[in-house]
């Protein structure tokens, strides 16, 4: 078990040093680990989670982060979007409502 769980927190690790690359893949981070996908897969279910699911969460705590801070106004609400990954802004902006319950220019005003 405790092998399982050091490869969940090495999936994770890696999947949050990479969140920024817009169609990362749960195949691309197996590769980079040097395990099959189907291994990626089994680590993460049996913590509780998906690839997909893990990957959003890492985004939007990160756009979270950067949508309350004054330093990053200066970036288009479309500009944080794509420095988490997301390229189409409509997609960000959806995501942030699904994810963290406002639209990333309520998360801007709310702060």
């Amino acid at each position: 078990q405790g092998g399982r769980a050091d490869l969940r927190r090495r999936v994770l690790d890696a999947t949050r040093e990479r969140l920024a690359e817009p169609g990362l893949t749960a195949a691309a981070v197996a590769r980079e680990l040097g395990i099959s996908e189907r291994s990626l897969h089994r680590c993460l279910a049996e913590g509780a989670t998906t690839f997909a699911t893990a990957l959003t969460g890492f985004r939007m705590q990160v756009a979270h982060r950067m949508l309350g801070d004054v330093r990053f106004d200066r970036l288009s609400v479309a500009e944080i979007g794509f420095r988490v990954g997301l390229s189409d802004a409509s997609h960000f902006v959806r995501q942030c409502r699904r994810h963290l319950g406002h639209t990333p220019g309520e998360l801007r005003r709310l702060r």
